[in-house]
């Protein structure tokens, strides 16, 4: 019996995984799904991808990263940030 579940958080800017650097600025990593696939080979069993500016920009650029990684990825995904009505969460589902 396993009582530690890990949960990737992949932080996702327009197309690209980012890291905050001391609470300021982003630096690019990579693709979310290039880390995200990745982390499920190793055993993760849940990733979260939070695109942090979604709000500031009113937008919502989750929708094709986790369409493409629900092909490769059978996980829970838990998608965070640009979902602001009953339609877009229709779509992350």
């Amino acid at each position: 019996m396993r009582n530690i579940r890990l949960i990737a958080r992949l932080d996702v800017k327009t197309e690209h995984l980012v890291k905050g650097i001391q609470l300021e600025g982003l630096r690019k990593l990579g693709r979310p799904n290039d880390f995200a696939r990745k982390y499920y080979a190793e055993g993760i069993d849940e990733i979260m991808y939070v695109d942090i500016v979604a709000s500031l920009y009113e937008r919502n650029s989750l929708l094709p990263i986790i369409e493409r990684a629900s092909h490769d990825i059978f996980i829970p995904m838990t998608v965070a940030g640009g979902i602001r009505n009953s339609e877009s969460a229709r779509a992350a589902l």
